[in-house]
C-alpha cells in the first residue's frame, strides 16, 4: 500500500519534541537572571512599575486630634513591552530521515534565540545603566549621582521631582575591591526613601564584569561564595567585614553588558521587587499549518520589555 505523503500527522509528532526542546533551553539560559530580577505577567500595552514610597514616621499624639498623613512618593517608570520572533522550517525528508535529532535541534536552538533575545535586553539594562540618554522614572540614568530622592506630583503618566527633597548617588568611580565593597555598603545605609525612613536594605550581590570575575573569583571563592576573608593583593589576614552570604555574578557577553571594569553590588531581594522583566506573551514556540504538507514551520515568539523601577537598591561603580 502506498505511503500517504499528503498526510500531515507526522508534523503533530515534530511538535512534541520541538516544544520540550524549546522549553528546557529557554528554561536553562534565564535561571541566572532570577536571582536578581523579578518577571511579571501582563495584559495591558504597557506597565507601570512604582519605585518605594510610603507615609513616613508616625506624629506624636495628644489624645484628641488626629494627625493626617500625606503620602510620599517614589517615581513611576512605564514599560513598554515588544514582540519578538523568528520562523524556522522542517521539510518532510528532513524529519523522516533523522526525525528525533532534527526536531529536537530546531526546538532548542530556537529556545536559545528566544531566551537570548531576553538575555541580552537585561544584559543591555545593565550596560546602559552609565548611559546618560537612557533614562529612568526619575529623569536620571539608573547609574546616577543626582537621583531625586522623592516625586512632588504627577505630571501625565511621569511624576515630577521634588527638589524639597533632596538628592542622593549610587554611582561611585572604585575599581573592585573588599574595601570598595564596603564603602558601597556604607553608602546605601545612609539611603532615604521618599517619605524620610532609613532605606533598609542589605547589598549581598556582586554584579561583575567578565574582565573582573577573575578578581571577583579571589574574593569570594570559586563557589561564588565569600570564603577567603581577605582582600585580593593583600598580604595580611584581615577579616574581611562583608557579609559572608554574599555572592557574585557576572552580567556581560560578547558585546553586552558591564565594560570591563564596571561593577555593582544590590540587594538581590529589592531586586526582584524593582527590576522586572515585563512579559505580554512569554516565550513559546508554534508550528503553523502551511499549504505545503511537505514543511512544517516552527515559530519562536515572545512579547516583554525590561525595566526598573527604583535606584537604591543597587549601587555601580565605573572607574576611569
Amino acid at each position: 500500500m502506498p505511503t500517504n505523503v499528503n498526510s500531515t500527522a507526522w508534523k503533530g509528532d515534530n511538535y512534541k519534541f520541538v516544544g520540550k526542546a524549546f522549553q528546557s533551553a529557554y528554561a536553562n539560559r534565564m535561571n541566572k537572571f532570577k536571582m536578581i530580577m523579578g518577571e511579571v505577567n501582563s495584559k495591558s500595552i504597557d506597565y507601570e512599575m512604582n519605585g518605594t514610597g510610603g507615609y513616613g514616621e508616625l506624629s506624636p499624639y495628644n489624645g484628641a486630634d488626629l494627625n493626617m498623613g500625606e503620602q510620599k512618593r517614589g517615581f513611576r517608570t512605564i514599560i513598554t513591552p515588544g514582540e519578538f520572533q523568528k520562523s524556522i522550517p522542517i521539510g518532510y525528508k528532513q524529519a523522516k530521515v533523522d526525525k528525533l535529532g532534527e526536531t529536537k535541534k530546531v526546538g532548542t536552538k530556537l529556545g536559545d534565540s528566544a531566551a537570548m533575545t531576553v538575555y541580552l535586553h537585561c544584559l543591555r539594562m545593565f550596560g546602559n545603566a552609565f548611559n546618560a540618554k537612557i533614562l529612568g522614572g526619575d529623569g536620571q540614568p539608573w547609574a546616577s549621582t543626582k537621583h531625586p530622592v522623592a516625586a512632588k506630583m504627577d505630571q501625565g503618566r511621569k511624576r515630577v521631582p521634588d527638589p524639597d527633597s533632596g538628592t542622593f548617588s549610587n554611582l561611585i568611580t572604585d575599581e573592585l575591591s573588599v574595601d570598595a565593597i564596603t564603602k558601597a555598603q556604607s553608602l546605601s545605609g545612609r539611603y532615604l526613601t521618599p517619605d524620610g525612613l532609613p532605606f533598609l536594605c542589605q547589598m549581598d550581590c556582586v554584579l561583575v564584569s567578565p574582565e573582573l570575575e577573575a578578581t571577583a573569583k579571589k574574593i569570594f571563592g570559586e563557589n561564588s561564595k565569600l570564603r577567603p576573608l581577605r582582600n585580593p593583593g593583600d598580604d595580611t589576614n584581615a577579616a574581611n567585614p562583608v557579609y559572608e552570604d554574599m555572592t557574585y555574578m557576572v552580567v556581560g557577553g560578547g558585546k553586552d553588558g558591564f565594560g570591563p571594569k564596571q561593577w555593582a553590588i544590590c540587594d538581590r531581594t529589592l531586586m526582584k521587587e524593582l527590576v522586572n522583566i515585563v512579559y505580554i506573551t512569554k516565550p513559546m514556540v508554534m508550528n503553523s499549518d502551511l499549504d505545503n504538507p511537505l514543511i512544517d514551520l516552527y515559530t519562536a515568539y515572545v512579547d516583554f520589555g525590561v525595566g526598573w523601577g527604583d535606584s537604591r537598591q543597587i549601587i555601580f561603580s565605573n572607574p576611569a
